[in-house]
């Protein structure tokens, strides 16, 4: 069996996707094609199912992925062992992480370990939940940090690394934020600014106002905690985000934060990462810088 098809067939397998397949390994789509079809001709079987413009693995493919994966790792792991024989930590880390760690907690952990392991390359890949939990779930991240709850596979390890405050958010220009407290009446009369729905911060909003029986009252869904800031900037409303999301502005007076009485959710970090991925000596510093700044330095609403 040829190495080198394999490796392409991993990459495709991966990605189920022919175009991430070939931005991965910088080869055009035409020439995976056909080092694919030459691979399948080589064994003798075919190893997806094609669907239009969409690839699935069949049977003989998920078999084939699980011993390549196996494989990759293995080399991945010794080249690793071989290369911590020097005195210092080199390699790469592929980071996932969702958008409120991936924005406003992992560049902080990024800068302090360049610091500390400056001949590691570090790449962050920033998503939806969804799509980090699945990037961990195909072996293409070491390891990830999502927000919120999330459903994963069985073999998707999940650790709480911290639980976030949310807080209620204004313009400091608004009536609001002359406000002591807020009950639920003045809720009713509040327009929302919220994430996209399919977004984990609009299933808390969503619970939020379900929780005190108030009904749904959004002025605008954005795709980006950045762009809800904005909009808050701008007085289109208030609304409910991660304290971390919004320290440094609530800190510089920028932004107000409305005290809610009663029982506020609260919104968890969790690292993930795949119970049978070899996790390289790069990424478990990684992992420990990052027990380390959730347990230390993590932002709190206590600490205003």
């Amino acid at each position: 069996m040829d190495l080198h098809y394999l490796k392409i067939f991993n990459a495709v397998a991966r990605h189920e996707s022919f175009t991430l397949a070939s931005k991965e390994l910088k080869i055009s789509q035409p020439a995976l094609s056909i080092q694919i079809k030459r691979f399948e001709d080589e064994l003798g079987l075919k190893l997806f199912n094609r669907i239009g413009n969409r690839i699935k693995l069949n049977e003989n493919g998920q078999t084939l992925f699980k011993y390549s994966q196996a494989i990759f790792d293995i080399v991945s792991e010794a080249e690793h062992m071989l290369q911590n024989k020097l005195e210092h930590i080199t390699g790469t880390v592929n980071v996932g992480a969702s958008n409120t760690p991936g924005t406003y907690i992992l560049p902080i952990v990024i800068a302090e370990y360049r610091k500390r392991y400056p001949d590691v390359s570090i790449n962050l890949h920033v998503g939806n939940t969804s799509e980090i939990a699945q990037l961990v779930n195909n072996g293409s991240l070491d390891f990830a940090i999502n927000g919120g709850k999330n459903v994963y596979h069985k073999d998707v390890v999940v650790e709480e690394m911290m639980q976030d405050d949310l807080v209620l958010i204004a313009s400091p220009d608004t009536i609001y934020a002359t406000l002591d407290k807020v009950d639920d009446e003045m809720l009713e009369e509040m327009e929302f600014v919220v994430h996209q729905p399919d977004s984990q911060l609009y299933a808390y909003y969503k619970s939020f106002i379900e929780s005190r029986n108030i009904p749904e009252k959004v002025s605008i869904s954005l795709g980006s905690i950045d762009a809800i800031k904005h909009a808050i900037f701008a007085k289109i409303g208030v609304s409910l985000v991660p304290y971390t999301s919004v320290a440094v502005e609530l800190k510089s007076g920028l932004l107000k934060s409305i005290p809610i009485p009663g029982d506020v959710p609260k919104y968890p970090y969790s690292l993930i990462y795949h119970c049978n991925k070899y996790i390289s000596p790069p990424a478990v510093k990684f992992i420990d810088l990052l027990r380390e700044y959730f347990t230390e330095t993590a932002y709190s609403k206590e600490t205003l």
